[in-house]
């Protein structure tokens, strides 16, 4: 099929966007001219035939047709609107009074021989149009087989090149600072394939490149291009992958001078050229004809003059987009950039990796539970896949390994490390500011509640860590909404004098300490309430806000009481939250066991208020897993109660460790530790327990073990 990039064109005319913006405000909720143009090119591009002007309004404005028949006012404003859309772009024609086609089908039953062609290809600073510049660009001109005119040349991005791209394509910062501008080569090149049908290897990357440049310059750039991965595919049945040097291989063209433009530009070619000589043994004579056999499935036989790209595609969505499975070409991936070498040093075992750019410099901290398979699957994971992956595997220079026992392991110091290293592709994990706190500074005679990032040994209490800074403004906004409490930052008396109080002592919301006759001790009531809902003790709260619900409903105050509904809903959702933290620092008191990487090895982790307090590497011996067992729940004995306070550093890991729990709940290996563990003789019990329930999983790893997690890429 023929890929089309859409864009938006820019108007022949200065004036035609100003009269469409008029004629669109004429007519209520009229889409984007973009979208409109588009739209009108899937549509006739799939009926593949001059189309009428009432089928176009249907389509672009859903107006029916007793829409727009209305008043004959009416059908003129549509009319008119569609006229100035497709005016303004050179992508259509007006074939009569009422009707219209795609310029590009004037060429339709033009003889193959006689249309010409031109092969294209770029080379860049990257994958983004915008954020990446042409660096170079290569046509070659064609026509009845034969080459007719070319095209090359460098071109001065006006920036430093990526050292991957110099590495990949051999163009130095010295060529392209030499080299033209942009303003200087494209006018000339946009001339050069006038008229002709744009050919290309995976010809929408090279499209959507050009558009861009023709955008900044305020020129139109054709969007049909016919791919030659999509051509290969129709005619070269027993090709699996479709790379520019697979496919010249297989139809046995050499190719030199790969990576720079004019040397894959030459490539293409002679692939196209050969490809085309296929399509016309099979009854392929006229672009027309070429066109629909690309739009037909790979499997589609028969005489191309009965087919009928209509009866082939599926019905219009609503929306107006095409609902046929189109083929898309493949896009690049890490195989570009990522030395293939490393893969046979990847060790088949749990740990994290480093990857480093040029300078050695660590941008980006993974884990795994297998590091062989997870680093293998960089070299096929299309560039651009996830906004993180933009920029990456381009960047990296050498990939470090460290294999560790366990994935539990694995994810820990993964965390440990993005803290520690702040690799710029990590991001989710790398900034303790994602927690942060509420404070209550309960020293003071009337404390107001508000945020903090910082948790400081000054007698305040603190709450949380919130998810974010967000949920923290909410949550101290719902306090200010049911407790009375101060807000203001004013000096109080006997410090100051008594001062007039601010309107949320009129709405019940404060209590007035600035007018000195609060009772310290009555406000310290208050406090203490907050400072229970705040640790997700408070359903005497939710209780009392739900009588006083029913209350209002009853009394018709329905204003009332939708407010205390929506209330109720937001207090419900900060005590589930801080009963998340909360559980997870009481409730998992854990000593996990699991067998190690290394081999008649085991991991031993003890857990304790949800912290990972100890871990060892043990062989499986008797003696010794009893004696490392024995001393991990002694070190338990001695920590005593859960600290009152959860530090940032610790936030990270109490949730790996909670999750981790979660997932693996029914693991043979988690043996659930009592708060306290002061008898040395159930200390000795627990020992033997663990033993002989470990000796006996052993025999049988698959209890033991359990599917791993997909890891949050």
């Amino acid at each position: 099929m023929l890929f089309s990039y859409i864009c938006t064109p820019v108007p022949h005319k200065g004036s035609q966007r100003g009269k469409f913006a008029m004629v669109q405000e004429a007519v209520e909720g009229v889409p984007q001219r973009g979208t409109l143009l588009r739209r009108a090119h899937e549509l006739l591009e799939s009926l593949g035939r001059p189309t009428a002007e009432d089928l176009l309004i249907q389509h672009l404005f859903g107006a029916s047709e007793d829409t727009q028949n209305v008043t004959t006012g009416r059908n003129a404003v549509w009319t008119l609107l569609l006229r100035q859309v497709l005016n303004s772009s050179s992508l259509f024609e007006q074939t009569s009074e009422r009707e219209w086609s795609l310029s590009s089908w004037r060429s339709t039953h033009m003889p193959l021989e006689n249309v010409e062609f031109v092969v294209l290809d770029t080379e860049t600073t990257g994958l983004r149009p915008g954020p990446d510049r042409v660096i170079e660009v290569a046509g070659i001109r064609l026509r009845n087989g034969e080459v007719i005119d070319s095209f090359q040349s460098l071109v001065n991005p006006n920036r430093r090149l990526p050292p991957f791209i110099v590495q990949f394509t051999g163009i130095t910062q010295e060529m392209v600072s030499a080299a033209p501008g942009a303003a200087q080569v494209f006018p000339d090149f946009f001339n050069f394939i006038e008229g002709a049908i744009l050919v290309g290897h995976n010809v929408g990357f090279d499209i959507g490149f050009l558009s861009h440049e023709a955008h900044l310059l305020g020129q139109a750039f054709p969007i049909d291009g016919i791919d030659t991965i999509l051509f290969a595919r129709r005619y070269l049945p027993a090709l699996r992958r479709f790379k520019l040097d697979l496919v010249a291989n297989h139809l046995k063209i050499p190719a030199a001078n790969r990576h720079r433009a004019m040397g894959d530009a030459k490539v293409t070619a002679a692939i196209f050229l050969k490809l085309l000589a296929l399509a016309q043994q099979q009854g392929i004579q006229t672009l027309g004809n070429l066109r629909l056999r690309l739009q037909l499935p790979v499997a589609w036989s028969g005489d191309i003059t009965d087919a009928s790209v209509s009866r082939q595609l599926d019905q219009w969505r609503v929306d107006g987009k095409l609902a046929q499975k189109m083929e898309a070409p493949p896009r690049p991936n890490g195989g570009l950039f990522l030395n293939p070498a490393w893969k046979r040093d990847f060790p088949a075992k749990p740990g994290v990796y480093l990857m480093k750019d040029e300078n050695g410099q660590i941008i980006y901290v993974g884990k795994a539970k297998c590091l062989k398979d997870r680093l293998a699957s960089y070299y096929s994971q299309p560039l651009g896949y996830t906004r993180k992956m933009d920029g990456l595997l381009q960047n990296v220079r050498e990939i470090e390994t460290r294999v560790l026992g366990s994935e539990l392991e694995a994810l820990l110091v993964e965390s440990q490390l993005i803290k520690q290293l702040q690799p710029a592709y990590n991001v989710q994990l790398r900034n303790y500011e994602l927690y942060p706190f509420i404070k209550i500074d309960v020293q003071h005679p009337f404390p107001r509640v508000y945020s903090t990032k910082e948790v400081a040994a000054d007698g305040a209490r603190y709450f949380g860590p919130f998810r974010s800074r967000r949920i923290v403004d909410f949550t101290i906004e719902l306090i200010q909404k049911v407790f009375p409490v101060r807000t203001c930052i004013r000096s109080l008396p006997p410090l100051a004098k008594p001062s007039d109080p601010c309107l949320r002592l009129h709405l019940d919301r404060c209590p007035g300490p600035c007018r000195g006759n609060v009772d310290p001790a009555e406000y310290a009531k208050v406090i203490e309430q907050i400072c229970a809902f705040l640790g997700g003790e408070r359903e005497d709260l939710l209780d009392r806000l739900r009588r006083q619900m029913l209350e209002a409903s009853q009394q018709m105050n329905y204003e009332r009481a939708a407010w205390l509904r929506d209330t109720i809903r937001s207090a419900d959702e900060v005590l589930i939250g801080q009963r998340l933290i909360t559980g997870a620092v009481e409730a998992n008191n854990l000593f996990i066991v699991y067998p190690s990487a290394r081999e008649d090895h085991n991991e031993l982790f003890l857990v304790r208020h949800g912290r990972l307090v100890q871990q060892k590497c043990i062989p499986h011996e008797p003696q010794e897993m009893k004696e490392a067992v024995l001393e991990l729940l002694d070190v338990a004995a001695a920590l005593g109660d859960a600290p009152s306070i959860v530090g940032k550093a610790e936030v990270d890991q109490i949730n790996i460790i909670s999750r981790w729990i979660h997932h693996h709940s029914d693991d043979r290996a988690f043996f659930p530790l009592q708060p306290a563990l002061t008898d040395p003789h159930e200390r000795r019990f627990l020992t033997q327990r663990i033993w002989v329930e470990i000796d006996a999983a052993r025999a049988q790893p698959s209890i033991l073990l359990v599917e791993d997690q997909e890891e949050d890429l």
